[in-house]
């Protein structure tokens, strides 16, 4: 017989007094001793009777035994007696945002609660409502806390423990509550200058638009690509070369607008709100809000790749979180996984990633979906050329894509040369370039931008140019070096591709703003308290 074995049998004495204190105990409701130490008075109590009987051994043993037995039916009155409650106010939050929670306790015992602790296990950062109370028998406690939404993400409310005991500290009485909360603290929605994007297509879910020049063909063509109307085929040309000749048509910017957003961890710097994470990200949801809600009502999706694994929501129709669920691979799984437009994730084989994929859809309920998508966004391994690579088989021709990134030094070859590709498919795009904190200075206007939409190809001669660059080179010589800025920029106008450059944590107008009511007690020196009723504008 081995070891542990003959070790696993021994009676285990803590084991068998825990099943005894909490016998027809419901689940959740836990009864231990903390202070077992007078016990050991009990033998030698006892013993001392046996030895020389007296009436003052008999006394302490019975006051002893009768006070373990007080505090143990005073803990056990208790069990199911302590109600909690907690609420949260308010369904949406934004950076920048207040959590507020209301905490209810309810104590429907014929004894009172000297003391309860609660403690939580929430993970919103700087959030801690740990709260030590008393309530009276058959009354009621409550009590508000409030934090600050520092960080975008999906974060946990609970579980929470409540703890509490009899007034000799002899028994503690313990309630765990392993239900918790997903809260969605949407990324910032700002207002963003207007951008230049290039003319598509009309797509098959938009026919509200029209072409520039009504039935007139444009005087360009072109090689036919899938998608296009035969109506357009330039048959004389078309029997000269031998293959379909299509002719362009001048058209509005319609179609389906997908944003392309590069989080890839290499070409990444800053911290916080001044980092070009961030910064890329509250562009990808302030143009979503602005496509989805603005004038034009485009369908917009998300594409993205994340590097760590998050979780995912499923939204409703108002794009409040209703379940939470974290991928994970199977053993014959790749960790690559796709969340599709309704929340889901599915696992994929490509690398270790995970793609976002958010199928445009017009309407207000779609920018909550990608708000909802863009919020546990990381650093991922994915760069923008490989992200691009994978989305030639989702684009369509018609569509219109816009590249978010930081890229913009020895990897713009590989991902304006992608760019190329989706343009000669018949999907044109538009480039946004984030650049670090205080990269630009005097260069950049009032609302953080370097507008590059509309002017000629440069001149590298230009001594503007050759300032702005050298500035840019001095601030970030290994990646944001002058010949990398002027490579992005020539190659850009080149092939008139629209360019603006953003630079990261720029301050920008918030969009996403609406009038709440904040409720505001004031104690007054003479003990009594005053509720002040403040209105304000979050966003």
């Amino acid at each position: 017989m081995s070891r542990s074995s003959v070790l696993s049998r021994r009676p285990n004495p803590r084991g068998a007094l825990d099943r005894l204190l909490n016998r027809q105990v419901p689940s959740g409701w836990r009864i231990d001793l903390r202070s077992g130490w007078p016990l050991l008075f009990v033998p030698l109590l006892i013993f001392m009777q046996l030895l020389g009987p007296s009436p003052v051994w008999v006394a302490l043993l019975i006051c002893l035994v009768g006070l373990y037995a007080v505090s143990y039916a005073w803990v056990r009155n208790q069990v199911q007696q302590i109600y909690f409650e907690r609420r949260r106010e308010g369904s949406m939050l934004v950076v920048g945002d207040a959590l507020q929670e209301r905490f209810i306790v309810r104590n429907e015992s014929a004894l009172p609660l000297h003391w309860l602790e609660f403690a939580d296990s929430s993970r919103l950062p700087g959030y801690n409502p740990r709260q030590v109370v008393s309530c009276g028998s058959g009354s009621s406690y409550q009590w508000r806390m409030e934090a600050q939404c520092t960080q975008r993400g999906v974060f946990r409310l609970g579980p929470h423990t409540l703890r509490t005991g009899d007034p000799f500290g002899l028994f503690g009485l313990e309630f765990a509550d392993t239900r918790s909360e997903s809260l969605l603290v949407y990324p910032r929605v700002a207002h963003i200058p207007d951008l230049d994007l290039p003319r598509g297509s009309s797509s098959g879910q938009d026919r509200r638009r029209r072409t520039y020049s009504g039935s007139e063909r444009a005087q360009s063509v072109r090689a036919y690509q899938p998608g296009d109307s035969l109506r357009h085929v330039h048959w004389p040309i078309s029997a000269r070369q031998g293959e379909l000749i299509v002719t362009d048509v001048e058209t509005e910017p319609s179609g389906d607008l997908w944003i392309v957003l590069d989080v890839h961890r290499l070409v990444q710097s800053g911290k916080a709100e001044n980092s070009t994470l961030e910064t890329s990200i509250v562009l990808a949801a302030s143009v979503a809000a602005e496509f989805l809600g603005g004038g034009e009502r485009r369908s917009v999706g998300l594409l993205a790749a994340s590097g760590a694994e998050m979780p995912t929501l499923e939204l409703d129709w108002q794009g409040d979180a209703i379940d939470e669920r974290t991928p994970t691979a199977g053993p014959s799984e790749g960790a690559n996984g796709i969340i599709s437009g309704n929340g889901q994730m599915s696992l994929g084989d490509a690398s270790q990633s995970l793609l976002i994929d958010v199928p445009p859809q017009p309407g207000k309920g779609q920018v909550w979906r990608i708000l909802a998508a863009l919020a546990p966004v990381q650093e991922g391994d994915l760069s923008l050329h490989e992200l691009l690579r994978r989305g030639r088989g989702i684009f369509t021709a018609g569509q219109t894509v816009l590249a978010i990134t930081s890229d913009i030094g020895e990897g713009v070859q590989n991902w304006t040369a992608e760019l190329l590709h989706l343009r000669h498919a018949g999907v044109p795009a538009s480039v946004i370039a984030v650049t670090p904190a205080h990269t630009i200075a005097e260069e950049t206007l009032d609302n953080g931008e370097v507008s590059v939409d509309e002017q000629p190809r440069p001149d590298p001669g230009d001594p503007s140019i050759h300032e702005l660059l050298t500035h840019l080179s001095d601030a970030a010589p290994n990646r944001f070096s002058a010949a990398s800025q002027a490579s992005l920029v020539d190659i850009l106008a080149r092939y008139e591709i629209p360019l603006r450059f953003m630079q990261a944590g720029a301050r920008l107008t918030p969009a996403l703003t609406y009038r709440r009511t904040r409720t505001i007690l004031r104690t007054t020196p003479s003990g009594g308290v005053v509720v002040h009723e403040v209105e304000e504008d979050v966003g």
